[in-house]
């Protein structure tokens, strides 16, 4: 399925360039990350509503998130193999190492969600 085309009026060909000091970069980064949004469209919507974007998950949400996806593509990956056939001596080494993974994924969000209660 091809992306939507976009009429010309709704196009954003204008470029603003910023510049931001370490510290401001990190925190717009942190802010947008938590958020669920680009930089680019965090900054948009702070300045066309005057209102920072609500955050969508906590920084450790957002870390695990990411955690799990990685380890999404990489059991993807593994499971497209052995799909073909193919079955590497190495899988079984990943697939330890990924269940470790989800186990310390595991006690770190039973760990936070028992810690936010407490």
């Amino acid at each position: 399925m091809s992306r939507p085309k976009i009429n010309e009026q709704d196009k954003r060909t204008v470029q603003v360039n910023i510049r931001l000091t370490r510290g401001e970069n990190e925190t717009v980064n942190e802010y947008a990350t938590a958020s669920g949004l680009s930089p680019a469209n965090w900054i948009r919507e702070k300045v066309f509503t005057g209102k920072a974007p609500s955050a969508k998950l906590s920084a450790l949400d957002a870390s695990v998130y990411q955690e799990l996806r990685k380890i999404g593509v990489n059991l993807n990956q593994a499971t497209h193999k052995l799909n073909q056939g193919d079955f590497p001596k190495e899988l079984r080494a990943i697939q330890l190492e990924l269940m470790m993974l989800l186990n310390q994924i595991l006690k770190s969000i039973l760990h936070d969600r028992q810690h936010d209660q407490g």
